[in-house]
């Protein structure tokens, strides 16, 4: 007899035909897409969410013209293993698939990310350009980021991959304590990458070409389909490059995702996977300002030395098992083996002095030859609890991370440039060889669970827990002592979602999770002696459906604490505690429509108040309190729009905007980034239905505008306006 699951299961598979039916009669894909869905399923009755699991659509053909970063009914495993649609999760949730970030010509992984609610990025070559900031909480040691849901370890605050959208899927963002699902380090949001992979039900051929300014080209092909009823297969490469708008800006880029599966028969699953990439990435490391003003006789400058490198090498190989050991029993394991080989040689650190002359230092050479090896295994059983429906998931994740961290020491070399605006940048120097300085050994055993409970109509509980044991072993090379700690966290989230009707869900949610007090394979001094960095979080909000104009909503209000931050004794300002607290308070928003047909819309804002609650620092052997003031690098006012219109059969336009507040640029307060504006524009011209063209303009007011810095010393700046045609086929 087949368990209810599996017999909603097929009768979502019924209602989706349907609709796919419908949609493949048409080149227009959009919003309204998951409004006729959500209409027929209420028609059809109630199901539970979690019946939509592991079911396989039909072939479709479509021309995603736009898409909404909500997606209420669309299970998401990132925010939850059980197999819930966002609708009924209660935690705030979004999405962007690989339709619309083709539409909004997004290119990195990253600036994916950046438009969801209340995200915002804080690169600098140093994290691999790739860090992130999410309700009040910056860095890759507060915002996980992930692949196909394995977490990537930092390693000295450093992630280098993914870096390219070509073979993705879709990106989520799950905000707010993430490590009952990921561990340690995702205390402000978790952000997963999912790759494309191989399909049994259709053939996919795609290409993409793209020139643009600065001399920058891209250049994708990607394949995936059956090979026969057993073992299908997908393969996606691509390459992008760049001159720069200066020398240091130039990049080069590769990036491959390949994978197989082998489906013996109808309950078992094998995959085999490889993602790698290649980055010689830019070299720039910021702009020097000029009585903390930005001069532009300096905005095409390169201040580093010729022989600069920012170079990485990420490879990720995997195996996933799904096996459906009985209607209401599934099991799922993957094993995984990462390497990332990362080098580092430039001078980092440029100031104009008051006589007009510019002070280069830091010479620093470092390379980071880091393997993580892991595996994680669960099983999903759904049944019933006391006649009510039960949905249950139990694992076990290990994973062990080594580090060698190689540099030349603490070389700065510094040198006085006496005309910054015309001079040799010459070559890299440095006084103290390039040596191995530390190993790091980061091992960790989980234990986690989920469940979720329909403990009435229209009503859900949903909980999870995790268990960890880690053990971080670290040598100075130089000086052979060693250090080791371990650390027990005991993480966990429990929330309610009411749907009172089809057209509104509200839910509250209380959780915890844990942060590493530096990168997650580095003690600070004394390290030996302090716990992790420890988050709770209380959220409520609300999730709907407005019919009348094909749209979707959310509204998430939370409070976040994080504490045993490092802070300094009042008494002794030798003496580091770990007493301080972190807190940040904020309201989201997120509206996606099509008010009218052809015309939609997909926006979000957010609001926060961040704060350091219980912090000093040592200033000049003076412990100063830093008490009340707004933690670095977070801005409290973020939003984002993109808005597309269908204005003749063949042709869309589309505009973006995206606001990014002030932040502050050290604890003082003393020093800031402005706020800025970024317009982006896009005109996409369907020659036919395998073949388009867009051309695409990126900060059309070619706007100067600070990603990160010091504030009156040296700005990160973003890209100036730049131009981009791609042509897009499918074959």
């Amino acid at each position: 007899m087949q368990s209810p699951y599996r017999l909603a299961a097929m009768a979502k598979r019924a209602r989706n035909n349907t609709v796919a039916l419908h949609h493949s009669l048409s080149t227009h894909y959009s919003i309204s897409a998951y409004v006729r869905i959500t209409t027929l399923g209420v028609c059809m009755g109630s199901l539970p969410a979690f019946a939509q699991t592991d079911v396989e659509l039909p072939a479709v053909t479509v021309n995603s013209v736009s898409d909404s970063t909500l997606k209420l009914d669309v299970p998401n495993a990132t925010a939850s293993r059980l197999g819930l649609a966002p609708r009924d999760i209660p935690a705030s949730v979004s999405s962007l698939d690989a339709a619309a970030i083709s539409e909004r010509n997004l290119t990195r992984a990253q600036d994916v990310a950046i438009r969801m609610p209340g995200v915002t990025q804080s690169p600098s070559p140093g994290n691999g350009g790739t860090s992130l900031s999410a309700r009040g909480f910056s860095g890759h040691n507060s915002v996980a980021q992930l692949v196909d849901g394995t977490r990537l370890v930092v390693a000295s605050g450093t992630v280098t991959y993914p870096f390219s959208t070509w073979p993705l899927e879709s990106v989520d963002v799950l905000r707010g304590p993430a490590s009952v699902l990921y561990g340690d380090g995702a205390i402000g949001a978790a952000v997963n990458y999912v790759t494309k992979k191989p399909v049994f039900d259709r053939t996919e051929r795609e290409a993409m070409v793209g020139v643009g300014s600065y001399g920058s080209y891209q250049l994708g092909v990607g394949l995936r389909g059956p090979i026969n009823d057993v073992v299908a297969y997908s393969l996606y490469i691509d390459t992008d490059k760049s001159d720069g708008y200066r020398r240091d800006m130039a990049y080069d880029r590769q990036n491959i995702s390949a994978a197989v599966t082998v489906r013996p028969n109808k309950d078992l699953k094998v995959t085999f996977l490889l993602d790698a990439g290649h980055n010689d990435d830019a070299t720039y490391y910021g702009t020097p300002l000029i009585n903390g003003r930005l001069d532009d006789r300096l905005r095409r400058t390169s201040f580093n030395v010729n022989d600069a490198v920012v170079n990485y090498n990420d490879k990720v190989w995997r195996a996933k098992v799904d096996y459906q050991l009985a209607d209401n029993i599934s099991l799922r394991n993957e094993t995984y083996y990462l390497t990332s080989k990362r080098h580092w040689k430039n001078t980092e650190s440029y100031a104009i002095n008051p006589n007009g002359s510019l002070t280069r230092s830091s010479y620093l050479e470092i390379l980071h030859d880091q393997e993580q090896t892991g595996n994680r295994f669960d099983v999903t059983v759904d049944g019933h609890i006391a006649d009510l429906k039960n949905r249950f998931v139990a694992g076990f994740d290990w994973y062990r991370t080594t580090l060698l961290h190689t540099n030349n020491g603490t070389s700065t070399n510094p040198a006085n440039i006496p005309n910054p605006f015309n001079f040799d940048n010459g070559v890299f120097v440095s006084s103290t060889p390039t040596v191995p300085g530390r190993y790091s050994e980061l091992e960790t055993k989980a234990l986690f669970a989920e469940n979720v409970l329909d403990i009435a109509t229209n009503w859900k509980l949903v909980a999870g827990l995790r268990s960890e044991h880690m053990t971080l072993d670290s040598t100075d090379l130089r000086t052979s002592t060693s250090l080791q700690k371990k650390y027990s966290p005991l993480t966990g989230r429990l929330g309610a979602i009411w749907s009172p009707s089809n057209a509104i869900s509200l839910y509250g949610q209380y959780g915890t999770g844990t942060d590493p007090l530096s990168g997650q394979l580095s003690l600070p001094s004394g390290g030996t002696t302090f716990d992790l960095t420890k988050g709770r979080q209380l959220e409520v909000g609300a999730k709907g459906s407005l019919a009348a104009i094909r749209g979707e909503w959310t509204v998430a209000m939370y409070r976040i604490e994080k504490r045993n931050l490092l802070t300094r004794d009042p008494n002794n300002s030798v003496v580091t505690l770990q007493i301080g607290q972190q807190s940040s308070t904020g309201l989201e928003f997120a509206f996606a429509a099509e008010p009218v047909r052809g015309w939609t819309i997909d926006a979000n804002a957010a609001l926060l108040r961040a704060r350091y609650d219980n912090f000093s620092e040592d200033v000049g052997g003076t412990t100063v309190s830093r008490t009340g003031n707004t933690p670095t690098g977070v801005p409290e006012r973020m939003a984002n729009i993109w808005t597309a219109y269908r204005f003749l059969p063949k042709w869309q336009a589309g505009f973006g905007a995206r606001y990014v507040g002030e932040r502050q640029a050290n604890t003082a307060n003393t020093l800031s980034l402005p706020a800025y504006t970024v317009m982006d524009t896009s005109l996409l011209y369907n020659y036919s239905r395998n073949l388009s063209i867009t051309f695409a303009v990126k900060n059309i007011a070619n706007r100067d505008y600070a990603l990160s810095g010091s504030g009156n010393t040296r700005w990160l700046l973003g890209e100036p306006r730049t131009a981009q045609l791609i042509v897009r086929s499918s074959f």
